[in-house]
């Protein structure tokens, strides 16, 4: 079984707060000194080298994989400040590696997708692979090539799942924790393989409005034209706002009103938040966008989100018990790693609380959860079958389930 024990600190200061999570994780776990990883996520507000180097006193050498973020998941509540660490010890059968690369030191972001690939890779030759996990930093350009190489060398349809932290607020101050190293401008990455099953639920709870348009013209992230329009009239079309009243309020606007691509062969909607507007009318996406794509806005309710959460956690343990029948029912264990996007916390507003209660109650009673909001979510598009190409996606919740 997964021997798995959360601790979750609110000091103030990173010593403190590194000292009561390990301490409180490590009370939770059958055996305190097998760890074979640790999964943790801070709030911003802690420094970042600081709460490594106190981490790596705590822990010693094993490998730490996580990052900051704007706000932490966890089984006791939902914090806009503190420390959530999970420690891990895995039973015999299951195989992890490790490995990052740093997008910024390769001359295009396709090779560093194969670079980060190759490293993963390191190892594991003669065993069988289940899934790889990723955290990105800045990667809204640039997400789609890096995938490319990635799967080039993992599988053009192994699964890989995982999240961008970058958040335009935080001015840079976001940051992944790898071992003893702060990253920015990189991807970290796990492999798994061996006796290790998960399934996935990613939902996001937004609906069509209006008729379909067309992507007339649009090169990396940013959308110069709609319907040979400029990209821009869409928004002042639908909400009857002129460009300077779009512009005053357009971050909350595009919160409440991302756009919905149509993918080919797929039922659900990619959808892309804007963030902000050019001078000609372009809009700047999170995420890659193409030429000939059908667009449309979209629209959610508090009520249409929490409804795509409970298909979230339906998809992934209806998966995880299609997989089940490799383990006896008392010979496993299981975790919870949920990345839920920062604007879907904004249009939730005080219902966080009871996407969280829905959350707890819908898992087993013994799953321990680990989770961030995050600005950019990464999977399939069919969580039901997880073959296929994977993609940056924006407003979703993603809820990984993990048992060995």
């Amino acid at each position: 079984m997964i021997d798995i024990g959360v601790g979750v600190s609110l000091e103030k200061n990173e010593i403190a707060a590194s000292e009561e999570a390990v301490r409180q994780a490590k009370s939770r776990k059958a055996s305190k000194e097998k760890i074979d990883l640790v999964l943790t996520f801070s709030t911003a507000d802690f420094s970042s080298v600081a709460l490594i180097k106190h981490l790596n006193t705590f822990l010693g050498d094993v490998p730490i994989f996580g990052s900051n973020s704007s706000a932490l998941i966890t089984e006791k509540g939902i914090f806009n400040h503190g420390l959530v660490v999970m420690l891990i010890g895995f039973p015999e059968g299951v195989y992890f590696n490790t490995a990052y690369t740093k997008t910024n030191e390769f001359a295009t972001s396709t090779a560093a997708g194969e670079d980060l690939g190759e490293k993963l890779l390191y190892g594991f030759q003669n065993v069988s692979r289940t899934l790889s996990f990723l955290l990105f930093d800045r990667m809204e350009e640039s997400g789609a090539q890096f995938m490319t190489g990635l799967q080039s060398k993992l599988g053009r349809s192994f699964p890989c799942i995982g999240a961008s932290i970058s958040n335009p607020a935080l001015a840079g101050r976001d940051s992944l924790f790898f071992n003893t190293t702060i990253l920015n401008n990189a991807c970290i990455g796990i492999l798994w393989g061996g006796k290790f099953n998960f399934g996935l639920g990613l939902k996001h709870g937004w609906k069509p409005l209006g008729k379909p348009h067309t992507i007339t013209q649009a090169y990396d992230n940013i959308i110069v034209s709609i319907d040979d329009q400029p990209a821009i009239g869409i928004y002042e079309e639908y909400l009857n706002y002129d460009i300077s009243r779009l512009k005053k309020e357009f971050k909350k606007l595009s919160i409440l009103y991302p756009f919905g691509m149509r993918v080919p062969g797929q039922q659900e909607y990619l959808l892309r938040n804007v963030t902000s507007i050019g001078d000609d009318g372009s809009l700047v996406c999170r995420g890659n966008v193409q030429t000939g794509s059908s667009v449309r806005l979209m629209i959610s309710t508090k009520e249409t989100c929490l409804e795509a959460t409970r298909e979230a956690l339906n998809e992934a343990k209806t998966h995880l018990a299609s997989q089940s029948y490799r383990f006896h029912k008392n010979d496993s264990s299981k975790m919870a790693i949920i990345f839920n996007s920062f604007p879907r916390a904004v249009s939730l507003r005080r219902e966080i609380k009871k996407e969280l209660e829905l959350i707890r109650e819908t898992l087993d009673p013994e799953t321990p959860i680990i989770g961030v909001y995050t600005h950019g979510e990464l999977a399939p598009l069919l969580s039901t079958s997880y073959h296929g190409q994977a993609y940056f996606q924006n407003q979703t919740i993603s809820i990984l389930i993990i048992e060995a």
